[in-house]
């Protein structure tokens, strides 16, 4: 193997344990526990280390956002049912978002945190969230052009995406307090959004 591709795997092998342990500290204690200084603690390297592999703490976050929602991804890719009805897909897909979401709910509050750094500036992380994104879009789609829905697919999906996000970040900060759980207003919330769609019953998430 030449060189060069030697020098990258040991590359991407210190970034992959240096993001590894980046993402430990933060679900333990938060961001602002997460600096170079802990981290090469951590992984018991020199305290210089970690700026070999990330220009500074921006970068290093956007390349656990970057793991975190590769990972979200793949969990839509997995849940969802290709060739089943429109309704059936997006309900696994929310379905596997909601259990993503419960088992890693620090994860999830990183991926979308407010205080984020231009995504122009991580094209990377731009590029899987709008992959993400647009795969949704594709379903929406094919309800519209089946008659189900009416509207722009892609206007459709942003206030789907905005409604689902919107619950799910009240629901990882623990500000769901007015009598309601998330498991009980998914399914009033998929209907609403995406009415008439939901018309029909195509809940799979009431032995969740």
């Amino acid at each position: 193997m030449p060189r060069a591709a030697l020098d990258n795997r040991e590359i991407q092998r210190v970034r992959r344990r240096l993001c590894e342990a980046a993402l430990a500290l933060y679900r333990e204690e938060g961001a602002d526990a997460v600096s170079f200084r802990r981290l090469a603690e951590r992984t018991g390297t020199s305290h210089t280390q970690p700026y070999r592999y990330f220009e500074n703490k921006d970068a290093l976050f956007a390349a656990l956002r970057l793991d975190c929602y590769q990972r979200f991804f793949d969990c839509i890719r997995d849940c969802d049912r290709p060739g089943s009805d429109p309704a059936a897909r997006l309900q696994a897909i929310h379905h596997g978002i909601l259990e993503f979401v419960r088992a890693q709910p620090a994860d999830y509050q990183l991926m979308f945190a407010a205080d984020q750094p231009p995504l122009a500036d991580y094209p990377d992380l731009l590029a899987v969230r709008r992959a993400a994104f647009d795969y949704l879009v594709a379903i929406v789609a094919e309800a519209t052009e089946a008659g189900r829905l009416d509207g722009d697919p892609r206007d459709i999906m942003h206030v789907a995406w905005g409604a689902v996000h919107g619950l799910l970040n009240l629901h990882t900060a623990g500000q769901l307090l007015h009598g309601r759980r998330l498991e009980e207003l998914t399914q009033p919330l998929l209907r609403t959004v995406l009415h008439p769609l939901f018309e029909t019953d195509h809940d799979v998430l009431r032995s969740a």
